[in-house]
């Protein structure tokens, strides 16, 4: 079934419109998305510093206290001497100036037996029950400390037997000679310092234990009971041995809450936009094409000879008015049809700019492009209508680069082989996105081969020599030319000296011979046009480097 005229002006820009729209609703949710995504990772990741500062500071206590300890006046004499009761008054004092904490103090001999045990309670010291007890003869870490090795007089160690995980600091007490008479250990449990406020804290699965390093930590995400958490997850060492892991966790569900919101907005506003958009478009198309619409049914009447029927559908009025006026309403709906395909171009043209601008240092790159373009087809001659369709070409060559992830378009390295792959689909997406507008059929092949080499070796069909469109040879060089003389975060750009002789070696090779001349020819041209753009200082030219 044929459709009437102002549907077919409709619906080529209601596809525009929905492309259009859909690419930028999901572009400006996926910004903001990660605006507050990283804004919640860098709150995660502020308290996992924080919790790791005061497991510092109860290091730094913990191994005061120890100190004051051992080095008290006294205690070496009284545990050598086994005078408990003189090493309990001694060591009493140190409990009951710990405030901040519930701690044990133990006091063991030269053999690693508890001699004396003391408890921190919120109403005073306690003592503890030691009777019989060797529970730490055989910890290696108090082994090295009662035999001296290697000089270790205090050390600190993890166990986790008993109710909950415990800490403890240990150091050897030595006399005015240096005689190791026994040890100190004060432990502290777990559960007073690290709480939790879920129900089950996240845990470190072997992938995160195997991607943790010192300098490292590593984030993950999980749902669970219908709720989304965020972890990080880094090493916790003391005294440079690593103890476990420590992870903060974070509810998510206002992230995810506000992502669906900002999405929903956007779609709500670009749905009316469009509605509006639709609306006004289909009156205006309505005004537009009845005159031609009441033209092609009166003639068909007349035609079939259903004089009556003619009568019915126009006046001899209505009918002498659409034959005065048709020769003009033919030029002004090639006018309106001109007008619009021109819209819809600004439209996509201004796509292209936005993914220029996605990497600064590409950005003005298509517009550079276009204009070095014209300046060699206007050296080799080149008729109206071609010129039209390389300008057109190379503003969008680069548009297919909206599929290629942020990590690739913006790796300032070497890409490896798989990111190679990904970036060279940029030529082909972008080709799908355009072919089926009919007015952008001339300026596709520059979007698709752009890539190609004079040699055959390039990408995506591996065309050569004259089989490569002669709009895509000028196109190619105006491309790799921009690219030398644009800094990139991995390079300075070249001056225009040699970025004009690195074209003249490749010619033959990755070049049009023909174009690499016309390029040449007209070069004082193009560096005048793109100081004008901004981009280059002026050079002087030579008539050798000509």
């Amino acid at each position: 079934m044929r459709l009437p005229i102002r549907y077919r002006i409709i619906i080529p820009f209601t596809v525009l419109l929905v492309f259009v729209g859909v690419i930028g609703t999901g572009v400006a949710s996926a910004r903001l998305a990660s605006a507050a995504s990283a804004q919640f990772d860098a709150a995660l990741l502020h308290s996992s510093l924080q919790a790791h500062q005061l497991l510092s500071q109860l290091d730094a206590n913990r191994m005061a206290d120890l100190r004051r300890a051992t080095d008290t006046v006294g205690v070496p004499e009284a545990l050598g001497a086994g005078d408990l009761a003189m090493l309990d008054r001694l060591l009493t004092p140190v409990t009951a100036n710990v405030a901040d904490a519930s701690i044990q103090l133990y006091g063991l001999d030269a053999q690693g037996s508890e001699v004396l045990g003391i408890k921190s309670t919120p109403k005073g010291p306690t003592s503890i029950d030691i009777s019989g007890a060797r529970a730490f003869a055989a910890e290696p870490t108090v082994v090295k400390v009662l035999a001296g090795v290697g000089g270790t007089d205090r050390l600190v160690f993890l166990r986790n037997q008993g109710p909950e995980p415990t800490v403890y600091w240990t150091g050897s007490v030595r006399t005015a000679g240096g005689r190791i008479v026994g040890a100190v250990l004060i432990g502290e449990p777990l559960g007073a310092q690290l709480v939790t406020t879920v129900r089950t804290p996240p845990v470190a699965n072997q992938t995160v234990r195997k991607a943790i390093t010192s300098d490292n930590a590593v984030g993950a995400d999980e749902a669970r009971s219908g709720h989304s958490y965020g972890a990080v997850f880094s090493t916790w060492t003391m005294r440079g041995s690593q103890f476990g892991f420590l992870a903060m966790q974070a509810n998510a569900d206002w992230l995810v809450s506000a992502a669906a919101q900002v999405r929903l907005i956007l779609t709500l506003v670009f749905t009316a936009a469009a509605l509006l958009t639709l609306l006004v478009g289909t009156a205006t198309a309505s005004r537009l094409t009845r005159p031609i619409e009441l033209l092609v049914r009166s003639m068909r009447a007349v035609s079939a000879g259903d004089l009556q029927q003619r009568a019915t559908i126009a006046s001899t009025d209505e009918i002498g008015y659409l034959a005065r006026t048709f020769n003009e309403m033919t030029a002004s709906l090639e006018e309106k049809t001109a007008a619009l395909e021109e819209t819809t171009f600004a439209s996509i043209e201004a796509l292209a700019r936005a993914i220029d601008a996605r990497d600064p240092s590409t950005f003005g790159h298509s517009a550079r492009v276009a204009a070095v373009s014209l300046e060699i087809a206007d050296a080799m001659q080149l008729p109206t209508a071609d010129r039209e369709a390389l300008r057109r070409g190379a503003l969008l060559h680069d548009i297919g680069k909206i599929g290629v992830e942020d990590k690739v378009l913006r790796k300032p390295g070497p890409l490896t082989a798989w990111e190679r792959d990904e970036m060279r689909e940029h030529a082909r997406i972008g080709y799908d996105m355009l072919k089926g507008l009919p007015f952008l059929q001339p300026s596709l092949p520059g979007v698709l081969h752009h890539h190609e080499r004079w040699d055959a070796t390039g990408y995506p069909a591996g065309l050569g020599g004259a089989a490569i469109p002669m709009l895509v040879r000028i196109l190619a060089v105006a491309d790799v030319f921009d690219a030398l003389i644009s800094d990139r975060p991995y390079r300075q750009g070249l001056s225009v000296e040699a970025a004009s002789a690195a074209i003249w070696n490749e010619a033959g090779r990755q070049f049009d011979p023909d174009v690499v001349t016309a390029f040449l020819a007209c070069r004082p041209a193009i560096e005048a046009v793109l100081r004008n753009m901004r981009t280059v200082e002026p050079t002087i030219v030579t008539p050798e480097a000509a």
